[in-house]
């Protein structure tokens, strides 16, 4: 049996490129995960390096690609992060993961989600932590969100 993505680190959030900004792809993301009790941990590789511990430990990698530059670095990303740990589900979400869906589930993620996507990514960990299978590619969602505060906390500092 896997242990519960409910874990520190178990649950992995990966930014590649936000135009020399602190990403709210990981900070929002973070927020509403952890109002739903999971423990994610980020990484900006903007600034910070692919931390392979991290992604060892990881058995849900979101990576978010807000733009054309973050979805290219992405997918180098996710081709590390498979050699890393063959067996975590990596999900690209934002609006260059829905404008390129078939292109990433050609072998770079196993699902996709699109901007605004908070809910739907928790609700795929919380099915992963359930055991059960997701879907790739979940119905568009137009609810509106509750956003929380985001979370910045573990985030490189804003001077970096």
């Amino acid at each position: 049996m896997n242990p519960s993505l409910r874990q520190p680190g178990a649950i992995l959030l990966l930014s590649c490129y936000e135009l020399g900004h602190q990403p709210l792809g990981l900070a929002w993301p973070r927020a509403f995960l952890e109002r739903a009790g999971f423990a994610p941990t980020t990484i900006d590789l903007a600034v910070e390096p692919l931390d392979e511990a991290k992604v060892r430990r990881a058995r849900l990698v979101a990576i978010a690609v807000p733009m054309h530059t973050a979805l290219r670095l992405g997918v180098r990303a996710a081709e590390r992060i498979r050699q890393i740990n063959s067996r975590c589900h990596i999900v690209c979400h934002g609006l260059y993961a829905t404008l390129n869906a078939e292109h990433l589930l050609g072998g770079f993620a196993d699902a996709v989600l699109g901007a605004e996507s908070e809910a739907a990514l928790v609700a795929l960990a919380e099915r992963l932590d359930a055991g059960m299978k997701p879907d790739s590619r979940p119905a568009v969602r137009l609810e509106r969100l509750s956003f929380p505060v985001p979370r910045r906390d573990g985030l490189p500092a804003l001077p970096r």
